[in-house]
């Protein structure tokens, strides 16, 4: 939402694209505290390579895990393209890994629904809906509004 018309009036730009950045490393860190939090688990007993390495849990829902490991090695590349997009990489690039972070969204969750061990609990279940229907109501609203914009800069 960044790039509309909507985060140039409020926040502002600068200041949506420093939030933008900033949520997303804050996101990093806490699923490395999530990660942190299991290895004190004492009902899994996941160790740190069981942890660092997908696929790898022995003790717990093999394949959910696995994804929501994947889904945050995606999220770390993603976010450290804020880093290189001006010098390593290309504009064209920067936005197919950008675009990325919306399957990380759907991995995120789906890892989350089927891993979670509050996932059943309201307050999981509200905070699941509140983040899937955000999300694709911002994100249907920028696809319209990017076609309003090309239609607009046609005429």
């Amino acid at each position: 939402l960044i790039s509309n018309k909507l985060a140039r009036m409020w926040p502002g730009g600068p200041t949506a694209f420093d939030l933008h950045q900033y949520t997303s490393l804050l996101s990093l860190a806490f699923v490395l505290f999530h990660a942190v939090i299991l290895l004190g688990d004492r009902y899994i007993n996941y160790t740190l390579i069981q942890i660092v390495l997908p696929f790898n849990s022995t003790s717990y829902k093999l394949v959910w895990v696995g994804i929501g490991q994947l889904t945050f090695y995606g999220a770390l590349i993603v976010s450290l393209t804020f880093y290189v997009r001006q010098t390593i990489i290309s504009q064209t690039v920067w936005h197919i890994m950008h675009l990325a972070s919306y399957v990380l969204f759907i991995t995120a969750m789906v890892h989350g629904l089927w891993s979670g061990t509050d996932s059943g609990t309201p307050w999981a279940t509200l905070m699941y809906w509140v983040a899937g229907v955000s999300t694709l109501f911002f994100t249907v609203y920028r696809i319209l509004a990017a076609r309003v914009a090309r239609s607009a800069a046609m005429t």
